[in-house]
């Protein structure tokens, strides 16, 4: 066999290989510039900077809690199915709140210090504590806390429309929904509504994403907003993306998903208006315990500004649904997920709705019993199913109260 001197390839042939790495995962990329210190001499570090290079974020990458490891987790790809067992000391002293962009969002114990991990390259970004200058408050506010309570944070995104990047934590239903912060900033601000006279219309915003370097994320009833970070204005200011917005004749809960570079939205209606008043006739809705119901999926056409009606989320894909940020998975590297369908979270679940809707033969699943008390509060990778394990954790993410109360 002839030998091969490969610590000393070209530098063009060594950066276009690790290119076309990261064009497939991350941790590709990771692995090959762990292989050679040359390699990695003549390669972008993910940690150099700040370490937020959006280029590095393990988008596809869940995090899994093990039993016994307070500081391990297992990290799982859902769109090639790869795993990895990591380790963090930061993990054992803080509380994770949810995922950003692949990033893991923490809060240190007995505090309101906030951090952003990248699970995959270990940086480690510091953002200023959960608090908001007094003089910042809306005056619609009859009373001014300082401090951003953790208990109602419900989602949390990353924008990169500035240097450093902006992240956004999306709270409880209130005169202003979002706060937002970069490493550099001394407090937390709250977003406002760009549009006059509106506010009460988008009081509560939920299943932020992150795509094209911006950050995205709707009302209940589907109207998508973004934050504009560049207007010149003294507050970032939520803006909305659609020129017509989809119409709201029922009881309507919609969610954004990230799937293959691209922006769909998913929308779940019930009650009796669907037929009624929502244009819709029998053979577009289905029924769930006496109920009318509906569910559609719509891509997110960013360079139109509209929504381009789907058959459903993908032959080979399934999405979980919660507002803290949903989850795409890809049913042929996980089979025992059915195949184009969509999956409400835990909570929904226990409301009175169904487990998941199979867009392929229109039919619902039944939610599965429940096993022992506060089961949601132990969520493990050792003793769980993987599709029970997203069903609660999608929804479980932001829930604190057990462990700040």
């Amino acid at each position: 066999m002839k030998w091969r001197d490969w610590k000393n390839l070209p530098t063009d042939l060594v950066m276009d290989i690790a290119d076309r790495l990261l064009t497939l995962d991350v941790a590709e990329y990771l692995r090959f510039r762990a292989a050679c210190k040359p390699w990695r001499d003549c390669t972008d570090n993910p940690r150099a900077g700040d370490g937020m290079d959006g280029r590095f974020r393990p988008r596809d990458w869940i995090v899994l809690y093990r039993c016994g490891h307070p500081s391990g987790r297992t990290l799982v790809n859902m769109a090639t199915g790869a795993r990895a067992n990591v380790d963090f000391p930061e993990l054992a002293t803080h509380h994770q709140l949810g995922t950003a962009d692949g990033l893991l969002v923490l809060l240190h114990e007995g505090g309101n210090d906030v951090s952003v991990l990248n699970p995959l390259t270990g940086a480690l970004i510091r953002f200023p504590p959960l608090t908001v200058d007094p003089a910042d408050h809306p005056s619609c506010l009859l009373t001014v806390w300082p401090r951003v309570d953790p208990r109602g944070i419900t989602g949390a995104g990353i924008d990169d429309s500035t240097s450093p990047c902006t992240l956004m934590l999306c709270l409880r239903p209130g005169a202003y929904p979002i706060v937002c912060a970069k490493p550099s900033d001394e407090n937390w601000v709250y977003a406002r509504v760009a549009k006059q006279g509106i506010a009460h219309m988008v009081s509560l915003v939920q299943s932020p994403v992150t795509l094209g370097g911006h950050c995205y994320f709707t009302t209940m009833s589907g109207r998508i907003m973004s934050l504009d970070l560049s207007s010149g204005s003294p507050w970032p200011l939520m803006k909305f993306l659609l020129d017509e917005d989809p119409p709201v004749t029922a009881q309507t809960t919609s969610f954004l998903v990230r799937s293959q570079g691209r922006m769909l939205m998913v929308r779940y209606m019930f009650g009796a208006n669907l037929v009624r008043g929502g244009g819709y006739n029998e053979t577009e809705i289905f029924m769930w315990r006496g109920r009318r119901c509906r569910v559609e999926v719509f891509e997110v056409d960013m360079a139109r500004r509209r929504l381009v009606p789907q058959s459903g989320v993908g032959n080979d894909h399934a999405a979980f649904l919660a507002g803290a940020g949903s989850v795409m998975v890809s049913t042929k590297k996980f089979p025992k997920i059915a195949a184009n369908s969509v999956y409400l979270n835990y909570y929904l679940q226990q409301l009175g709705h169904f487990r998941a809707y199979s867009f392929q033969d229109r039919t619902t699943t039944q939610p599965r019993a429940r096993k022992g008390r506060n089961r949601e509060l132990d969520l493990c990778a050792c003793h769980w199913e993987l599709e029970d394990y997203l069903i609660r954790n999608v929804a479980n993410s932001y829930r604190l109260s057990f462990f700040l109360s």
